[in-house]
């Protein structure tokens, strides 16, 4: 069946340089070519819209509405007292709601695409129409974990808002026809809240042409450590500090000469200052892939977040054997010891480490193992197929 789509987004999925842009992006890739597809989507300046023109060949039409900021902290505040998350009173737009409005006026939409609860708030007073929520991942599942790991001052707020969005997020999924999210976890977290819930598990996926892996040019005198991701987000930080602070000094005993990269941008002050003769912070890079190509082991030791980790696939797709915690594995449907390898305490995960810097066929074994299972699980054309088929499933209902 073709359909016409109405495709939200809360970030201009163009370019596709971060995990929810990313995501988007490719489904909108897979479903332009048999659908109708009309994306609408927050942008935060002109230069963004500029950047995005490569979306007007793949939708029938493109809408954007200019994110104000002042505005959603304006929104934020009068939502003090609601019951509502501070999440979506951030994300709330007159002049979105009336755009997506109009557009429902105007045509016959098969279905409504809502990607989060915040852009789900648009059209969640719909009926009548088939509509599908990409949660991604469960935010309540992410906050409750952040506020029992966090110090900060702002922890008794965390947990507020932890409250609202655990009653708002199962709320919200009732009014949609269907769910997805990217970890087996996160379903599993929904599905005890609410067990009537339709959610699917579609992982993220990664671009495989694009991580080709390219031949090694690890130096072995010095062992490259690497971990990516945006710096400025919570679970990334912690896990930076976590390593370097209790992890890389057990691994320097037995390797003096090891050197750790944490690559990626908006570096809060407390990344930067983990900068070191054996560490580097690199900040934002152009391009990822030469850092992957140059390290020995990818580490990742996660505490904190949700769902499915983007940087995970993208180390493995190159070869890159990856050592994370239980809570970092939990959205890979990997073999721990085959696919990857997994340690929960410094020492584990130290020596995990160790292990596969100095022996170089166990370190290729798990690189080629997680490579073959990134190719054959978490490709776009694969995803792609089982958003259809949720489309499919979730549209059928409503012909009969």
């Amino acid at each position: 069946i073709t359909m016409n789509i109405l495709f939200l987004s809360l970030r201009c999925p163009y370019p596709p340089n971060r995990g929810d842009r990313i995501r988007n992006y490719y489904f909108i890739k897979h479903l332009a070519k048999k659908h109708r597809v009309t994306l609408v989507s927050f942008v935060e300046s002109i230069d963004e819209i500029e950047m995005a023109k490569p979306l007007n060949q793949l939708c029938h039409q493109v809408e954007f509405v200019l994110f104000n900021r002042t505005r959603a902290l304006v929104n934020s505040a009068s939502g003090f007292f609601s019951t509502e998350p501070f999440q979506v009173h951030y994300w709330r737009s007159l002049k979105m709601q009336k755009k997506v409005d109009e557009l429902l006026d105007r045509n016959q939409f098969d279905l409504i695409h809502a990607h989060l609860f915040r852009m789900g708030q648009y059209v969640s007073k719909y009926n009548g129409k088939s509509k599908v929520l990409d949660l991604c991942d469960s935010l309540a599942l992410n906050l409750s974990r952040r506020y029992q790991m966090d110090r900060g001052l702002h922890v008794p707020m965390l947990k507020w808002e932890a409250d609202r969005v655990k009653k708002y997020e199962v709320e919200m999924m009732r009014s949609f026809d269907y769910g997805m999210v990217v970890a087996q976890s996160d379903r599993n977290y929904l599905i005890s809240e609410d067990s009537n819930l339709k959610l699917a598990v579609i992982p993220v996926g990664i671009d495989l042409d694009y991580f080709i892996q390219s031949e090694p040019v690890e130096d072995e005198s010095v062992p490259h450590l690497l971990f990516t991701g945006t710096m400025s987000y919570f679970p990334n930080i912690d896990a930076a500090c976590y390593f370097c602070h209790q992890i890389l000094p057990l691994i320097q005993e037995k390797i003096p000469s090891v050197h750790f990269s944490i690559v990626g941008s908006n570096p809060k002050k407390i990344v930067q200052k983990l900068a070191s003769p054996s560490v580097t912070v690199t900040g934002t890079v152009p391009d990822t892939r030469p850092y992957f190509n140059q390290s020995s082991v990818f580490v990742s030791p996660m505490r904190s977040g949700s769902g499915l980790q983007v940087k995970h696939l993208e180390a493995m797709a190159t070869g890159l054997p990856i050592v994370t915690t239980p809570l970092g594995a939990s959205g890979l449907e990997g073999t721990w010891g085959e696919h990857l390898c997994v340690a929960e305490t410094p020492k584990d995960f130290a020596n995990r480490t160790i292990q596969l810097i100095q022996n170089s066929h166990m370190r290729r074994r798990i690189g080629k193992s997680g490579q073959n299972l990134v190719r054959h699980k978490y490709n776009w054309h694969v995803l792609g197929q089982q958003l259809e088929n949720v489309y499919q499933q979730t549209y059928s209902a409503y012909i009969g």
